[in-house]
């Protein structure tokens, strides 16, 4: 999971707690909390903020590569999507081969240690 506000890597789960919680709960979200910034947040796969970003829909990984369309053999409307040209991605880590109209923005963590960042002046 990745921090929307310092895109740090280290983040956990957090309880739920309260209403907001059990609510959010309904709806599939859980509560991360950000071991860097302290910053409480709501994700499915990934972090709200950035759902609007294509990501890989089976781990929520952001650094894709383009694939021609032929390559993606399941899915639903696979014939359709090929002929309107959706872009077809690739997930690297779990090889998973998609379409996806979501704009691409390569979304890395950041490279400095929670450490760091919570002492630094």
């Amino acid at each position: 999971m990745i921090c929307p506000r310092c895109r740090c890597a280290d983040c956990l789960r957090s309880r739920r707690g309260g209403v907001a919680d059990f609510f959010a709960t309904l709806i599939q979200l859980r509560p991360w909390r950000c071991q860097a910034c302290d910053l409480r947040f709501y994700a499915w796969t990934v972090a709200l903020s950035f759902v609007h970003y294509v990501h890989c829909p089976r781990c929520g990984n952001f650094d894709l590569e383009h694939i021609a369309s032929e390559r993606v053999e399941q899915g639903t409307l696979v014939f359709l999507k090929r002929f309107l040209g959706f872009p077809a991605y690739r997930c690297d880590p779990c090889r998973q081969k998609f379409f996806s109209m979501l704009p691409y923005r390569r979304i890395v963590p950041s490279m400095f240690s929670p450490a760091s960042r919570k002492f630094s002046g």
